[in-house]
């Protein structure tokens, strides 16, 4: 049964600067449980290794004299796929080894199929396509988009369609435009994808403001939304928390009132305001871990943006 159904697939990633992961992504999708497929790697101009590296390997590569980001990356590598079903996943993610058999079958039935994909920045899990409300997009489609990280289709829907477009959301982007002509998206929780993504705080500003800038712009010209879903801010539990915070706090100011009839008023008023500084940084980050803050972020200024996610990084740091 399973032999008419796992026909040969591209597995297809763009890589840029990720020489460390290049040894372990190749190992990983050479041990794939399923009977035929090729990988390709399309290098955007990498700066360091990854070129010299990919030689040593008996893969399908494309080397990029030019940086074009990572949708137009994936149009090239798709484009020169010599099978009929694609399979995405990105450069810094650890694929299943059933993850082919487990999301293929499902394209006898829908369009687009997208796996499981646990992130290991907490952030990026709100954005797991198995977060819905309760208003969805088309009742074929009870998930508006699939990650690229863990997407499989067949390549006439690409040709079809143009492609990935060019934004730093591109596989949002792609999934609202293929729900708007009739296509239908699937998301299973088996096909199981690692996406480890690693960052500096200054990529990963840099990151989230791509992320708020591309979102704004196509979510306009889509008149559209992802489907998250916010916590609420305040429960019994964060309640509890925040007057324990307090309880806590009172103590310190008490022990610093204190010092300062005892000892003298400069370490007093220097230690009272490094507590409060510290206090209304930790409240804002338990606020926010309280609430969607991608889709918050989304909706916010880029200023405010800047100022929470140094914040958060800080705080995780």
């Amino acid at each position: 049964m399973f032999g008419s159904i796992l026909k040969p697939v591209s597995i297809i990633i763009p890589i840029k600067n990720r020489v460390s992961y290049l040894p372990n992504l190749i190992k990983n999708l050479s041990n794939l449980n399923y009977p035929e497929y090729e990988i390709i790697i399309v290098d955007d101009c990498s700066t360091d290794n990854t070129k010299d590296l990919l030689k040593q390997y008996p893969i399908k590569k494309i080397s990029l004299e030019k940086s074009v980001g990572s949708a137009k990356a994936r149009n090239i590598g798709i484009k020169e796929a010599k099978n009929d079903i694609i399979a995405l996943t990105d450069s810094d993610c650890f694929v299943s080894r059933n993850w082919l058999k487990d999301l293929v079958p499902f394209l006898n039935t829908y369009d687009v199929v997208g796996g499981k994909v646990i992130f290991c920045d907490d952030i990026e899990n709100k954005l797991n396509p198995s977060i819905t409300n309760e208003t969805v997009i088309s009742k074929d489609s009870p998930v508006n988009f699939i990650n690229t990280s863990n997407m499989v289709f067949k390549k006439d829907l690409w040709n079809l369609t143009s492609g990935f477009l060019n934004y730093r959301l591109e596989d949002v982007e792609f999934s609202w435009r293929l729900l708007k002509k009739g296509y239908k998206l699937f998301y299973t929780s088996k096909g199981l994808v690692i996406h480890h993504g690693t960052r500096t705080p200054h990529q990963n500003i840099k990151k989230y403001l791509q992320y708020g800038k591309s979102y704004s712009y196509i979510s306009y010209i889509h008149k559209m939304n992802l489907n998250n879903k916010s916590e609420p801010i305040f429960d019994r539990k964060s309640i509890w928390g925040y007057s324990k915070l307090i309880m806590y706090l009172i103590g310190l100011y008490i022990a610093l009132f204190i010092s300062y009839l005892t000892i003298f008023w400069l370490f007093f008023s220097i230690s009272f305001l490094t507590i409060s500084v510290f206090l209304f940084i930790y409240l804002i980050f338990r606020i926010m871990k309280q609430i969607d803050i991608l889709y918050r972020l989304y909706k916010m200024s880029i200023f405010f943006s800047i100022i929470i996610y140094m914040l958060i990084y800080m705080l995780k740091s």
